[in-house]
């Protein structure tokens, strides 16, 4: 009996060891998305305007060789594009002015980053570039088109490159904040005659614990 109580013990302690050597932190953050999406349909490129948006992610940063770490992510994150129109009036086509009408996609996006940290003085700063694979969840619009018109938009692959900051702070909790660019490798849309990538920009605040 002993010998199988020592036995679990030592397995145990082995585990938690390993997993405080995989697992260095991991954390939550929210942010704000700034999107669009590129055509190339020039006449719809054209009117194109940029989309807010907000998401939210859980991360985990794993291994620690002199600042460089492997981290993966879950988020889910909306993106989309806004469509400048011209407005005409009830009697004529003499245009009386412009409105905007967005189109919405959210995806649940699943990056994984390789990161570089770099200790100084006054905290953290690190740079993270990921691939990134993106399932799109659902698709709307300003302009109640039916369900059927998203069925050909797809999920994408594509990378994020970020820049961030982690302040030396002291506290139970590392705040930080991040900055990323997010670009489409794939079509989200492919047709006969136009084909639709997105783009982002995307600023978070998080929490590393």
């Amino acid at each position: 009996m002993n010998k199988k109580l020592l036995l679990i013990f030592i397995v145990l302690l082995f585990s938690t060891k390993i997993y405080s050597q995989i697992i260095q932190t991991y954390g939550l953050k929210i942010g704000y998305v700034n999107s669009s999406q590129t055509y190339t349909n020039k006449v719809t490129d054209d009117i194109t305007k940029r989309k807010s948006g907000f998401s939210f992610s859980a991360f985990v940063d794993l291994f620690n060789f002199d600042g460089f770490s492997i981290s993966p992510e879950i988020k889910y994150i909306q993106k989309g594009v806004g469509l400048e129109l011209i407005v005409t009036g009830p009697e004529g086509p003499e245009p009386i002015g412009k409105t905007t009408k967005y189109i919405y996609h959210d995806y649940l996006s699943i990056p994984i980053s390789f990161v570089y940290r770099m200790q100084l003085g006054a905290g953290i700063p690190f740079i993270k570039i990921a691939p990134r694979y993106d399932i799109l969840l659902s698709s709307d619009d300003d302009f109640n088109s039916p369900a059927s018109t998203y069925e050909s938009y797809k999920n994408v692959f594509g990378g994020t490159v970020s820049i961030g900051f982690i302040p030396n702070l002291n506290f139970a909790f590392n705040p930080f904040i991040e900055l990323s660019y997010h670009m489409d490798f794939t079509d989200t849309y492919s047709g006969t005659n136009n084909k639709i990538k997105n783009n982002a920009v995307e600023i978070n605040l998080g929490v590393q614990l």
